[in-house]
């Protein structure tokens, strides 16, 4: 852990003069000064005051010290000012053998979603992350895994904002029948046996209140704006991370089907397929595959064959 972070989680447990900061982490107060100096510039709100020492004032700003703070279970996370995808570094993590790791970024210069489509990620708007998971799964559960997270995003969004949170099979949560979050699943398979050696999953949550170009104005919203509530991205981060925690367990026993499939926000509705015909969504399986109907005939999809438009 670098200083700077040490001493945010330092600072959020309450007031701390230079000289307890250095004595505590074995440095000196020029250096507690120049990673004090570091943070403000980042735009964390330090206050300094004579007799009292550094005060750390609530603040929006994305660090793994905030994280822990809400954080239950065990996770390894680092934060970015910027990078491409979070889901680059996951990748690059997981190749290294990392597992329960997470990466949080304040902006990606090329976030994306399925099917190669771009994910917009403006600086202090969204939560943009990924995990790395090492589930033990059969191949016909990995398809799952997707699914399973759609679930513990959708909680740990609604209970810190309250409001109702849906899910657009199969990958996307939606307030006000509009997109707020998309999730990204890639994994990576073992030579031997074709078993998941990992999945790196990357969740992107709109939560601030944004100002859509036109043509994403029409299909997505912000929790913000949605709820009427500003929730802190570090404990969304969290809330997300501790859901993630059983995914494996939860998957192989099937708990979390009933809700996946009780938050839907499609069944019964007219969709449009691959932007060429449209059909009835008729239910969803037991292995997350959707079930559509078209002109009488039922046509089963598993959810890299597909994109659905709301009719």
């Amino acid at each position: 852990m670098e200083l700077k972070d040490k001493i945010i989680e330092r600072l959020l447990v309450g007031d701390a003069s230079g000289e307890q900061l250095g004595i505590k982490f074995g440095v000196s107060r020029a250096a507690v000064n120049k990673c004090v100096k570091k943070l403000r510039e980042e735009g964390y709100d330090i206050e300094a005051a004579a007799g009292r020492g550094y005060r750390l004032n609530n603040t929006d700003v994305l660090s793994a010290a905030r994280v822990r703070k809400y954080l239950n279970t065990e996770w390894e996370v680092q934060t970015l000012s910027e990078t491409t995808s979070t889901n680059d570094v996951a990748k690059k993590a997981a190749a290294l053998g990392k597992r329960d790791f997470a990466v949080i970024a304040e902006r990606q210069s090329a976030g994306r979603g399925r099917l190669g489509r771009s994910f917009a990620s403006p600086s202090g708007k969204g939560l943009y992350m990924s995990a790395v998971v090492r589930p033990c799964l059969t191949l016909s559960d990995c398809g799952k895994i997707t699914a399973f997270v759609a679930v513990a995003a959708a909680k740990a969004v609604e209970n810190l904002c309250g409001k109702r949170v849906e899910i657009k099979w199969v990958n996307d949560l939606y307030m006000d029948g509009k997109k707020i979050c998309g999730i990204l699943t890639e994994g990576g398979m073992g030579l031997e046996g074709g078993s998941l050696e990992y999945a790196a999953v990357g969740i992107g949550i709109n939560v601030a209140k944004n100002s859509f170009p036109p043509e994403l104005a029409k299909i997505a919203t912000d929790v913000e704006t949605s709820s009427g509530k500003r929730i802190d991205r570090c404990e969304l981060a969290a809330a997300v991370l501790d859901g993630l925690k059983n995914l494996e367990r939860g998957i192989k026993s099937g708990e979390f089907l009933n809700e996946y499939k009780s938050r839907s926000c499609i069944v019964g509705k007219e969709v449009i397929v691959n932007g060429d015909y449209a059909a009835t969504a008729l239910c969803i399986d037991d292995d997350c595959s959707l079930w559509l109907e078209k002109d009488g005939k039922k046509i089963k999809f598993s959810a890299g064959e597909v994109s659905l438009k709301i009719k």
